[in-house]
């Protein structure tokens, strides 16, 4: 967030983080929703209880939900991904380790939502609810 609030006093554009090469498996396929999380952070486990009840939700709108902590990278639902946590971490300019943020990934790559909050799902389908849907 101190990086967003400095890019637009100073007046340079942020850029648009590149999406790290372990995630490149999901584009133009499914949506990506990555958690970091720290274990003292009551907003990790928040942020988990909400996801774990729309598990079916999430799987019926192709979403993958990864959890970033202690130096590892785990799928909430399907332990059969191999990410690699750091690069995510500083590819997406992930927060500190101790720190706990929200980040939404498009089937294009791209993030199109980035919370240093917990977001209810209600939240994150609406972020949903406003991208492009697969073709058929």
């Amino acid at each position: 967030m101190l990086r967003s609030i400095v890019h637009e006093i100073i007046g340079t554009p942020r850029r648009e983080p590149e999406l790290p090469q372990s995630l490149e498996q999901f584009r133009d396929s499914k949506r990506v929703l990555i958690i970091f999380a720290d274990a003292l952070d009551d907003r990790a486990a928040i942020q988990d209880e909400w996801l774990r009840n729309a598990h079916m939700r999430l799987i019926e709108e192709e979403v993958e939900v990864f959890i970033i902590a202690g130096g590892g990278a785990f799928s909430l639902f399907d332990d059969g991904w191999e990410l690699d946590a750091d690069d995510i971490r500083e590819r997406l300019q992930g927060p500190p380790h101790s720190e706990f943020e929200l980040i939404l990934i498009g089937r294009d790559g791209t993030v199109k939502l980035r919370s240093s909050e917990p977001r209810t799902v209600e939240e994150i389908f609406a972020a949903l609810d406003k991208l492009p849907k697969k073709a058929s």
